[in-house]
This record gives structure tokens, sequence and C-alpha cells, in this order.
């Protein structure tokens, strides 16, 4: 899986990578760098998708890589590895806005086209 949609002075670039039954993504943009991780995975007895996630000290990336790899996991009922790493200098809470909705769009357009 690979796709990427620019917004305003971004290029966002989601890729997947399948790791025998499990999923390895990357989203980035700008400066490439992994900001956050999460990993996900479904809970076959309990129905539940279940979610932790690590950030670097000063990223913002957590709710991305979080919301990433829960709805992935949900969608594909797989184990969800998902790094996110998003840079451009002097952002606007605007473009935050809008990078962080693009990303959403991004997840689940990969679900679309997914095989």
């Amino acid at each position: 899986m690979k796709t990427s949609k620019t917004v305003g002075r971004i290029t966002l670039v989601l890729e997947g990578r399948n790791i025998g039954g499990d999923l390895l993504v990357t989203l980035t943009g700008g400066a490439a760098h992994i900001g956050a991780a999460a990993l996900a995975y479904r809970d076959f007895g309990t129905g539940r998708t279940t979610a932790s996630v690590l950030s670097a000290p000063g990223h913002k990336e957590e709710e991305i890589a979080l919301k990433g790899a829960k709805t992935l996991s949900k969608a594909l009922n797989k184990t969800v590895l998902f790094t996110a790493g998003i840079h451009l200098d002097d952002i606007t809470p605007e473009e935050i806005t809008e990078i962080e909705k693009t990303c959403m769009e991004i997840i689940e357009d990969s679900l679309k086209n997914s095989d």
C-alpha cells in the first residue's frame, strides 16, 4: 500500500508493508522522521481493538499514530504498527488542522484501495 496527498505546502505519504499477517505503516510529510508510533491489535475474544502509543519528546504526532493504528487494525483485523512523522517549518494552527484532517482522509482512502 502506498498513497500520497498534497495539502497546502506539504505532501503526506502513507506507506504500508505486510510483515507476515501484520502491517507496518509509515505516514510522513515534509522532513520525514518518526515522531510517534502506535501499536494496535484486535482481541478476537472481546472483539475490541486495543492500542498503545509512544511519542518522541517535543513531537505532536501521537494522536495521528494512535487513530491510524486503531482504524487500520479494526478494519483489517490485524496487528498494525503505525509510525507518524510530519514536519513543516513555521506551521500555522490552520495548517495543523488541515494536515490532521488530511491524515485521516489518506488513512481511510488506503482502506478503500487495499486488497
